[in-house]
């Protein structure tokens, strides 16, 4: 099921986005901190790392949610790179309800955890990404083959005596 040019600058767009800003607060959070005047404190920029992060998602939600009307919808009924798109959509799931749970419950004992959970999954999200758009590729180049395979050879043309 290969996508028009423009969703793809779409959905990589975002991801890419998503990615990098996800990225980059986790370098900033954990990484890059500056002296402040009772010592190390936050750099200014890790908030609006988060903030960008937050407004990627946004849009990659949306960009998501034409993917599953479209692609999603057609590969299935086509029973074409299940394994992977499945994986991919559970991937989401989890980020989205991870993200959204680092949002809403910051509980001290919990919040360290979804964290980890959310941040693993999503650093390793590009993979799984890699790896569906391979996968697609050589279903496409197996069917392709298959078709010419399947197809009836060419009748020669009668000769007249």
């Amino acid at each position: 099921m290969r996508l028009s040019t423009s969703h793809q600058v779409w959905i990589y767009g975002s991801f890419g986005v998503l990615f990098v800003t996800g990225g980059l607060w986790l370098i900033f959070h954990y990484f890059i901190q500056i002296e402040g005047e009772f010592g190390p404190q936050a750099h200014p920029l890790e908030p609006w790392w988060l903030r960008l992060h937050g407004a990627a998602v946004m849009l990659f939600m949306f960009v998501l949610g034409t993917l599953l009307l479209t692609h999603t919808d057609k590969a299935w009924k086509m029973r074409r790179n299940l394994t992977t798109g499945i994986a991919f959509v559970i991937v989401n799931a989890v980020l989205i309800v991870s993200g959204y749970m680092l949002y809403y419950f910051g509980g001290e004992t919990a919040r360290p955890i979804i964290s980890l959970v959310h941040w693993v999954i999503g650093l390793a999200a590009p993979v799984l990404v890699a790896l569906h758009v391979w996968r697609g590729r050589v279903s496409r180049q197996e069917g392709a083959r298959r078709r010419l395979h399947w197809r009836k050879p060419a009748v020669p043309p009668r000769k007249l005596p």
